[in-house]
């Protein structure tokens, strides 16, 4: 191939393009980083709220303050401490990143020395980084060298990919088997979709399910709550708007009795805020208020008449669930977890697609309670929609990101549209810009506006679970990365380089594919050095939530905007972060033998994203809901497609080059990694879900390796089931005529329980006593929980909060009650047993709050100035603040006074019980009553 002028041209614009887009990355990252080691120690609520908001026996180890002494200590953190601390989810996300490390830093060094001469060295002379790649072969004898890697790297995925499932099964079943989980209800738990309406009572359920070992242990009849939750909702907007109304009335009379001299405190008027202070708004029926439009009413007292009429609404509501008509599904809690597992595998319905697909270890944060009434031909019709959706999106979408990959071809573009001709008179350094930096920045953006689409659709194909709509948005996000960013840009990245000769010779579009392919590789180096240098660069950074952190302060005007700033780590979703790592993995596998100068770059990206995650997850996110790491399987898939597709490129460019003997050992090698993915999917695939039934000794091995995980021998905190039977009919049993009848036993089972000196029951063999239970008023949990409301409300020896701590017997019946009724609650939706929120006002001098709690008191409203304050700023129309005590609710961990905190996964049977029994009394807490 001649040196022409437009070849040097072209070389240097392939060369500065890879060279700009490497420096500028570089300078950016770099940049970030030093931002993040200073900024770091200055703003620990941004950059490590894990270190101090999580619980203690899951915080990180500090980390040393100097400017880079942090960075030893972290990578040197064990992996025991690093599971303890962030769960199983986001630990198989760093052990996916580091098979990546491990994967490509190998082959790098093996392939990079071998490859690059044999591509560089007396071949075709191709223009610029070009002369890298596999296109740039002329020899056919030297393609056995890219053919040997090809086997070698294809060999070493499938062998990885094994060993790393094998390991995270093992780190799975200790999971199910540890004591914290295995004995919570979430282990033993059922979800059954498309009940008929014959089936679908209490009796008939459990005559099904009690043939399981154990039985059935209680049953969640899902009910139609209609408006409720929007009720409920509203009730906390009042609640939220009350507590701004009267805290900037706080204010606002601090500056007035300021302004005035500040006078005696018995000369102020009765209601404490002057009248002409007091706050006012429009109240109309539009969906959305405007200004001057309905009738003006006084914030203050408008609020607490809202408050307390749907106090006494949604009261009623929860006290009569029967009046709820029931849905087509049902939560079914096992008395042995092993049981929720089988019963998940049989065939329990004779009609085909009724009562199922069955659903285990759903926990009561992660249900989609829209989707409880999905049948399974609605779900399957719901799917196929989603999924034409999808496919529109990804085909449309491609249009955009093929106009990303021309602008990165301004050459080839310019052959095409000539009047773009004067971009290549440009200076060679502003030509590599437009083509090496902005063309992957623009596909960054139009890449993240994609999965906020994918989850709406997900969500509405009728998935029960919030972590579900994760796997499902994890597949069609990488999908669409794979499509758009993968197969269309390679596509028209080498297309448009032969457009123009194909218009001339269309006979010549095979030999210049084959030589225009290899060229797409400059395209997707720079793409891998942005997500590598600048990505992680700007992961690291947070620089939105730094911004933020110097601005939410100006707008958090009440203790509870100022508790949900400050008490909340931020979370992160695994539907988008992996795919945006597969598909790193799967161009790393697709140009390693095509194009070997990316493999430096991949290796770069899982060794810096590694290093930031791994810090993340310790330090900064929390997760919402978990699935036991669920998400790595999905990912090894990414990596088999990846692997096939590069594979079936080899093969056509061996074609192509009619390398026959080449050809042919891969075509063998595609089969067997075929055959390795059948492999993987008979071994693993039912392990990934369900849990074997093993020996009781390997059992006890798994739980006495995962007990360092455990909790302290606190009050709250055990490992104890959440209760027993006993507990249960000790509660529930009493001479009104409310009684339990136990039938014959299922299993041989021995339970051995201990009192403990902390009052509680304890189980001493890990095993509970099954029984088949007959009593309605026992199975059924909305029957149970009407039962347990009237024992707490009606009889005296259940104690409040003022007695449990000096009488034993009281203090167990607390603990009993209160787990009880988590435990009956767990699985009904939020809003039939939502309590009404407490109305948290800050402490003043004035005497405002101490007025407004009186009146609200009157109305049976909860309210609570505990540990806020509203501070006067000083005289001459200063701003007053608001002050929580962070040592109390930020560092301590204290919820809202009175209040379950909503939403959080970590919430568990141990905070509800430590809650109910030290924030107020029981009979307040548990039973419905009006006078709350």
């Amino acid at each position: 191939m001649s040196d022409t002028g437009e070849d040097q041209l072209n070389a240097d614009n392939s060369v500065s393009t890879f060279t700009s887009a490497l420096w500028f990355n570089a300078a950016l990252a770099g940049g970030f980083f030093t931002g993040f080691c200073v900024l770091r120690r200055l703003r620990p609520s941004v950059y490590s709220p894990r270190s101090y908001l999580v619980e203690k026996e899951r915080q990180p180890p500090p980390l040393p303050d100097g400017f880079l002494a942090w960075i030893w200590t972290l990578i040197r953190i064990p992996e025991k401490e690093v599971l303890r601390s962030i769960g199983l989810d986001r630990f198989m996300v760093l052990r996916f990143l580091r098979m990546g490390i491990v994967i490509f830093t190998l082959f790098t060094l093996v392939a990079i020395p071998i490859l690059i001469p044999v591509n560089l060295i007396n071949q075709l002379d191709s223009p610029g980084l070009n002369k890298l790649t596999m296109g740039n072969i002329k020899d056919p004898d030297r393609i056995w060298a890219h053919l040997v890697l090809a086997v070698l790297l294809s060999a070493g995925v499938v062998y990885y990919t094994f060993r790393e499932t094998r390991q995270y099964l093992v780190l799975r079943r200790l999971h199910l088997l540890s004591p914290e989980y295995a004995n919570s209800v979430t282990a033993r738990m059922l979800y059954v979709p498309s009940i008929p309406e014959r089936v679908n009572n209490i009796e008939e359920l459990t005559k099904i399910f009690n043939r399981f070992p154990g039985g059935v242990r209680r049953i969640w009849l899902t009910r139609n709550v209609k408006d409720l939750p929007d009720i409920v909702d509203e009730r906390q907007k009042h609640v939220t708007a009350l507590e701004g109304a009267i805290t900037k009335s706080i204010a606002a009379s601090y500056k007035y009795y300021a302004k005035k001299g500040d006078p005696e405190l018995e000369d102020r008027p009765e209601s404490r805020i002057p009248e002409k202070l007091r706050p006012t708004h429009r109240v109309s029926k539009l969906p959305i208020p405007l200004p001057f439009v309905g009738r003006k009413v006084d914030s203050i007292d408008y609020y607490h008449e809202e408050i307390k009429k749907l106090n006494e609404k949604i009261t009623e509501a929860q006290r009569s669930p029967e009046s709820y008509d029931q849905l087509s599904s049902a939560y079914i809690e096992f008395n042995q977890q092993i049981a929720a597992h089988m019963a998940a595998q049989c065939v329990t319905h004779s009609r085909e697609m009724t009562m199922a697909p069955r659903y285990i270890q759903i926990a009561s944060t992660d249900i989609i309670w829209e989707n409880m009434n999905v049948k399974s031909y609605e779900r399957l019709g719901r799917r196929a929609i989603s999924l034409v959706i999808t496919s529109a999106i990804v085909i449309f979408w491609a249009i955009p990101v093929a106009f990303v990959q021309l602008v990165a071809n301004i050459d080839s573009l310019s052959k095409i549209l000539p009047f773009l001709a004067g971009l290549k008179d440009l200076p060679s350094t502003l030509v590599g810009i437009i083509q090496g930096i902005l063309p992957a920045v623009a596909l960054a953006i139009l890449i993240s506006l994609v999965p906020v689409v994918f989850r709406i659709l997900s969500k509405n194909e009728g998935i029960p679970q919030k972590s579900m709509v994760d796997l499902s948005l994890l597949h069609k996000y990488f999908f669409f990365l794979f499509v758009d960013v993968v197969l269309v840009s390679t596509i028209v990245g080498g297309a448009i380089q032969a457009i123009s000769e194909f218009l001339k010779n269309p006979l010549s579009i095979i030999n210049i594919l084959a030589e225009s392919l290899p060229k797409a590789s400059t395209f997707f180096i720079t793409y891998v050095l942005l997500q590598a240098l600048n990505g992680t660069g700007q992961a690291i950074l947070q620089a939105v939530p730094l911004v933020l952190s110097y601005l939410l302060p100006f707008l958090s005007v009440t203790p509870r905007d100022i508790y949900t700033r400050k008490a909340k780590c931020p979370t992160i979703n695994l539907g988008t972060l992996i795919p945006s790592h597969t598909v790193i993995f799967v161009l790393g596998l697709l140009y390693s033998t095509i194009a070997p100068l990316i493999l430096p770059f991949v290796c770069l990206f899982f060794y810096l994203t590694y290093f930031i995650y791994l810090y993340q997850f310790l330090y900064l996110y929390e997760m919402e809901y978990e699935s036991g790491g669920l998400a790595f399987p999905r990912a090894i898939r990414h990596v088999y497609i990846g692997l096939f597709t590069w594979q079936l490129t080899m093969i056509g460019l061996l074609a192509i080059q009619k390398a026959l003997p080449q050809m042919i050992i891969m075509i063998i090698t595609l089969v067997v990694s075929i055959f390795g993915l059948a492999l993987y999917d008979k071994a693993f695939k039912p392990l990934f879900k369900y849990l074997p039934i093993q020996p009781e000794e390997d059992e006890k091995k798994a739980v006495t390796t995962t007990k360092s995980h455990q909790t302290g021998s606190s009050f709250f905190s055990t490992g104890s089931n959440i209760l027993e039977e006993e507990d249960d009919k000790k509660i529930l049993t009493h001479d009104d005529g409310v009684t339990t009848t136990q039938g014959e036993e299922d299993d041989q089972f021995d339970t051995n329980l201990a009192m403990s000196k902390d009052g509680l029951v304890r189980r001493k063999n890990g095993h509970v006593k099954s029984s088949k239970r007959e009593s309605v008023g026992v199975v059924d949990a909305y029957n149970a929980r009407a039962q347990l409301q009237k024992r707490i409300h009606d009889d005296p020896a259940h104690p409040s909060s003022s007695s449990t701590h000096d009488d034993g017997v009281s203090q167990e019946m607390a603990v009993s009650s209160a787990r009880l009724m988590y435990e009956v609650q767990s699985y009904m939706h939020p809003s039939m047993y939502r309590r009404q929120p407490t109305v948290w006002l800050p402490e003043d001098d004035i005497g405002i709050t101490e007025h407004e709690m009186g009146q609200l008191k009157e109305l049976n409203i909860r309210t609570s100035n505990f540990g806020a304050k509203a501070e006067h700023a000083g005289k001459k129309g200063q701003k007053s603040r608001v002050q929580v005590d962070e040592a109390m609710y930020v560092h301590g961990g204290r919820g809202i006074p009175g209040e379950m905190p909503t939403g959080d996964p970590n919430f568990d049977v141990n905070d509800y019980v430590r809650h109910v029994v030290d924030s107020y009394a029981l009979v307040e807490s548990l039973a419905l009553t009006t006078s709350m």
